[in-house]
């Protein structure tokens, strides 16, 4: 519990952290954009500090309905999360059973077919990897549409319609997933070859256990361990392309209006989505720490000396 406790305040200090940065770079490198309040740069900041995050209040945006931002926050926020989880989990599971695959006939078809799947979706950008999906499968507009089945184009909110939900957001997963499955079938490969030749593996082949048996059991914890490292890193990178996958499937999240936050200077909601994104990393990368305390033995025990 302690530990826990250590890591929660870690993420509120990544938070205050990241939101702190972001102000006092828009406050000295553009004063002009702030009205002139007593007490100074010191003052505001304390106000800024006391209103964010004692009373969770960022102001009011600045263009479209000029909302309270704390009220845009909780709309976009579930969005943001089904996202970003969504392609997480597809970019995980996906890259890990892609490796585990590829590293039981490193030279045959499948292996290369996958390779080649995940090179593509390492180098092409995500946004148009959506607009190609949209018009070649997007309902109504799509050029291919088998069997009658299309992306929808509109968001479904979880609480209208679970399913409908679920529909609107298996293209965006997938769409933002790809990187990371193509980044984790690199590793797991990699790391299921090497972990093939080491003595226990051995061991377990020469007590007569199944290749399946030895592959779940011996090879694939000491395999996953540095995929999920590489996964709790590159979440930074999966939440710069929710800006670009929400706003290709219009998925109303707090970032979708990213650009226009940027070019209209509407500070109130930068400073709110650079918050709602530095909690996002936070939380993710406590995630991936559990689950590689759990999976990893030598960091059970490196934790339990100290």
């Amino acid at each position: 519990m302690k530990r826990l406790a250590l890591r929660l305040g870690g993420i509120v200090v990544v938070i205050l952290a990241a939101t702190s940065f972001a102000w006092w770079i828009l406050h000295l490198l553009r004063p002009n954009l702030f009205p002139a309040e007593s007490g100074g740069l010191i003052g505001r900041y304390g106000h800024f500090l006391d209103r964010a995050f004692l009373h969770f209040d960022f102001g009011d945006s600045n263009s479209g309905s000029r909302r309270p931002v704390a009220d845009l926050v909780r709309e976009g926020a579930p969005a943001d999360v089904s996202v970003l989880a969504g392609g997480l989990v597809f970019g995980l599971v996906a890259g890990v059973a892609g490796g585990v695959a590829c590293a039981r006939r490193p030279r045959g078809a499948v292996s290369r077919a996958l390779q080649g799947v995940g090179l593509v979706g390492m180098c092409t950008p995500v946004y148009v990897v959506g607009l190609m999906s949209l018009l070649l499968f997007g309902a109504e507009i799509g050029r291919v549409q088998p069997l009658g089945l299309g992306i929808p184009l509109r968001y479904v909110p979880f609480g209208d319609s679970a399913t409908g939900w679920l529909g609107a957001l298996v293209a965006p997963w997938i769409v933002l997933g790809l990187p990371l499955a193509g980044m984790c079938l690199r590793v797991m490969q990699g790391q299921m070859i090497e972990v093939a030749g080491e003595e226990y593996v051995d061991v377990a082949r020469a007590k007569g256990l199944s290749e399946a048996r030895i592959r779940r059991r011996h090879m694939l914890p000491p395999a996953l361990a540095p995929t999920l490292m590489l996964a709790g890193s590159s979440t930074p990178l999966l939440l710069t392309n929710v800006v670009l996958v929400e706003k290709v499937f219009s998925v109303p999240g707090v970032f979708r209006d990213l650009s226009q936050a940027y070019g209209g200077a509407n500070i109130p909601l930068i400073l709110g989505m650079t918050a709602v994104g530095a909690a996002f990393i936070g939380v993710t990368t406590l995630l991936f720490d559990l689950a590689l305390t759990w999976l990893d033995p030598r960091i059970r025990a490196g934790q339990t000396a100290r």
